[in-house]
């Protein structure tokens, strides 16, 4: 955990140098540090995933399902509380189903994330939402994930609402 906190923080350093910067006179520094982020993501996310091949297996699945529902979020619905409206059943049954709530988490969030970045035609939509979502993801980390996740989740949305301010 001390290199997950070591790494954090200089991520989270990194992400201090954004908030004077403009996007677009910025963009691959912009780039490098969400890259970041979600390497760290990664390797945390590898870490937490199940060792037994059958609960595997079933975190998979359910993720799968979350993966349509989610999808069918995104495509069905054009407006920001539209979709929040749409994908708030799905957090809070992850909240009491902790195996749902792990699959949501771990094997969909990335997803999510990506799949917003081009939902609308103006990006400061895009980062809005995500900067919601975002808040949907570190309350339920919270309580189902340990602390290393849900402070790499914080310094991304972080990262999210600079970039949204700096547009």
């Amino acid at each position: 955990m001390k290199e997950y906190d070591s790494n954090l923080k200089k991520i989270e350093q990194k992400v201090e140098t954004l908030k004077s910067k403009s996007v677009s006179d910025y963009v691959e520094s912009y780039n490098q540090i969400e890259n970041d982020i979600v390497e760290q993501k990664n390797l945390i996310r590898n870490d937490l995933m199940p060792k037994n091949r059958q609960e595997d297996e079933r975190i998979r699945e359910i993720a799968d399902k979350i993966h349509l529902h989610i999808r069918t979020g995104l495509e069905t619905y054009s407006s920001v509380d539209d979709i929040l409206s749409y994908l708030e059943p799905a957090f809070q049954r992850s909240k009491v189903d902790k195996t749902y709530g792990r699959a949501l988490v771990l094997l969909e969030e990335n997803m999510v994330i990506e799949q917003i970045k081009h939902k609308f035609k103006d990006a400061k939509y895009n980062a809005y939402l995500i900067i919601l979502i975002l808040d949907k993801f570190i309350e339920l980390s919270t309580e189902i994930m340990p602390n290393s996740y849900t402070n790499i989740l914080k310094l991304e949305q972080s990262y999210f609402e600079i970039y949204y301010d700096n547009m």
